[in-house]
């Protein structure tokens, strides 16, 4: 009985034993190590990078600059050194375009460039952005200065336009051809075209003369009329007018009295038998005309001198001034021109070059 109760103990420890050891192994495979937590959180941390990209997408297109700046950050702080990283950088310079901050933009273009492969359509995209900056903003030179050497037949469209807003026709004319030359595709030459055509009626604008400019301001403010300055030309007309008009007033202004005859008849009347006094009251016969009192009146000629050469000085000088001002009349004339051609031949026409795309594929 005893050694029966033995066996059972024993058999017992060893159903135990084997019991704690089975248990042992299941727990264990309910710990995870570092890489299954990983695997395991793929699906759902792909997800939500999907849902932003989505949303921040969403945000830009729908024109909320400044949120989709705050959501283009996050992404790069919740996923560093992604995939998507140098197209989050070029989002962000677009936002800041968006919302005019030029400076910003181009910091964040140049990031592009420093991070990118010369030459990859990431570096690329962002040197074209730079050159669009700048000739928003209308720095001619510095666009026309980064694109002396290039082969590029983009850089030479900003060129092309660069030249044209300097009104440097001849160099406009080129870089557009040597652009055309470098797509070879009849696309672009099309769009090219147009733009022989508007360099032509450029050269061949109507420009101000310095001889009817000169002969128009005989007339007062006729030089400005001719040059289009209205503003000055109604404030001469009108100093003119009030200075003619101070002149003619003091033509007509008399010293105006009257003496009576009674008491300076030895000065002013004549001796004569048809004049008497009765009762200190003069007195003519039927045939002396003399009349009971004179008036006298006297014009004073020197004061008419100052105003009537203040005008005559304006007119001289507002038609000195016309003749000086041909060169930046035309200039303003050919650039409300070439303001209109550029408003038709918009540069978007030929932005249609690689960028990176924020988007997961």
């Amino acid at each position: 009985m005893k050694v029966s109760f033995l066996i059972y103990r024993n058999k017992f420890k060893y159903f135990l034993a084997v019991f704690f050891v089975f248990n042992f192994i299941l727990a264990q495979q309910n710990y995870l190590d570092v890489n299954d937590i990983k695997e395991e959180w793929k699906d759902f941390t792909t997800f939500q990078r999907r849902e932003l990209v989505g949303y921040t997408t969403f945000l830009y297109n729908e024109g909320f600059y400044e949120r989709a700046l705050l959501a283009y950050f996050q992404y790069l702080y919740k996923y560093p050194e992604d995939d998507l990283e140098l197209a989050t950088y070029y989002q962000i310079a677009k936002c800041y375009e968006k919302l005019d901050n030029w400076d910003l933009a181009k910091n964040y273009y140049n990031r592009i460039i420093q991070e990118s492969i010369p030459g990859s359509s990431y570096s690329n995209a962002a040197k074209y952005q730079i050159h669009y900056v700048n000739l928003v903003n209308e720095k001619y030179d510095e666009i026309i200065e980064n694109t002396a050497e290039t082969t590029d037949p983009y850089e030479m469209i900003f060129r092309g336009y660069a030249h044209f807003e300097n009104l440097e026709w001849k160099k406009a004319k080129q870089s557009f051809q040597a652009a055309e030359v470098k797509f070879d595709h009849n696309h672009y030459s099309k769009l090219i075209k147009a733009w022989y055509r508007a360099i032509k009626s450029a050269e061949n604008a109507p420009l101000k003369k310095r001889t009817p400019a000169l002969l128009s301001s005989l007339f007062p403010g006729g030089g400005f009329i001719y040059l289009d300055q209205k503003k000055n030309a109604v404030g001469l007309i009108s100093s003119t007018i009030l200075l003619y008009s101070a002149t003619f007033s003091i033509l007509s202004e008399n010293k105006k009295g009257d003496i009576l005859l009674a008491t300076n008849r030895q000065s002013n009347i004549p001796l004569d038998s048809g004049f008497e006094l009765i009762g200190n009251n003069p007195f003519v016969s039927k045939d002396y005309l003399i009349p009971q009192s004179m008036s006298i009146s006297k014009r004073n000629l020197s004061a008419i001198a100052p105003p009537v050469a203040l005008a005559i000085g304006l007119q001289i000088a507002s038609g000195w001034k016309s003749v000086k001002d041909i060169d930046n009349a035309n200039k303003k004339l050919v650039k409300k021109f070439t303001k209109r051609v550029r408003s038709k031949l918009d540069i978007n026409r030929f932005m249609d070059y690689p960028f990176p795309e924020f988007a997961i594929k």
